[in-house]
């Protein structure tokens, strides 16, 4: 069997629910664990008022079920391509740029990444859904070259991206013995991608695989979407939502 080498690049995954990063490495797994053992890091932070700390993924959630003073920042990908991007918001009482926020989470997830790889990465492949945002190409390059920007600020000097559907697809194939059509749907938390892809061992050990992407596309939409209209249609009446004030006026929505 030939030496297989670890590889210069790591594959990061910065999701609207979970994030993971990934790497090639002789007889070990390649997704590394980011949080207590697991593979996947919630894309969550929280600012605790009380002791000043910033924290990640599962123990930014525990710090904030437990009922400490602070701010809980979460499907943070969806700033990417709105008009947010380049807003502010207020933690520990100092304006923090929305963009600052994702280079804060995405650092911290090279950093665990370097520290369970055992290097510091240097070269990344970004994912990314077809279409950050829908129907607007500009905004839609716009979010490319921001997150780009972040993951060059954090530490990356080579960055280039594969569409998440596609690397579901080339996954797929190192496992078939034949020629397949493939449709490869990716529900996300923020986006929803579907590919029309024609994989076999063959076609695997080419470099230029653009014949064989057929047809692609993806919405703006996914698992969050689901669960705040599930959330306002099923939770929400219960704590008042839609009732009617003494004055037989909506109670605001804003607050739900």
């Amino acid at each position: 069997m030939p030496h297989v080498s670890s590889a210069r690049a790591c594959g990061l995954d910065f999701g609207t629910s979970n994030s993971t990063v990934g790497c090639v490495r002789p007889e070990r797994e390649t997704l590394l664990p980011l949080e207590e053992g697991k593979v996947t890091l919630p894309s969550v932070v929280f600012f605790n008022a009380d002791d000043g700390h910033t924290y990640f993924g599962r123990a930014a959630l525990q710090e904030y079920l437990s009922g400490y003073d602070g701010r809980l920042m979460r499907s943070m990908k969806s700033l990417l391509g709105s008009r947010l991007l380049d807003g502010r918001t207020e933690v520990h009482g100092r304006s923090l740029l929305f963009r600052d926020l994702l280079s804060q989470f995405i650092g911290e997830l090279k950093r665990r990444a370097d520290a369970q790889g055992g290097r510091v990465f240097e070269h990344v492949v970004l994912g990314r859904p077809v279409y950050f945002v829908d129907d607007d190409p500009v905004a839609d390059r716009m979010a490319e070259t921001t997150l780009a920007e972040i993951a060059r600020s954090v530490g990356f000097k080579e960055v280039s991206f594969q569409y998440e559907p596609i690397a579901a697809a080339f996954h797929y194939e190192t496992g078939i013995g034949r020629e397949e059509l493939v449709l490869v749907v990716d529900i996300g938390g923020g986006t929803s991608d579907f590919s029309l892809v024609r994989l076999s061992p063959q076609r695997a050990a080419q470099a230029d695989r653009r014949e064989d992407l057929l047809a692609n596309g993806g919405v703006h939409i996914g698992g969050t979407d689901f669960d705040r209209l599930f959330s306002l249609a099923s939770v929400m009446p219960l704590f008042g939502f839609r009732s009617l004030l003494k004055s037989q006026r909506e109670i605001p929505s804003r607050i739900y």
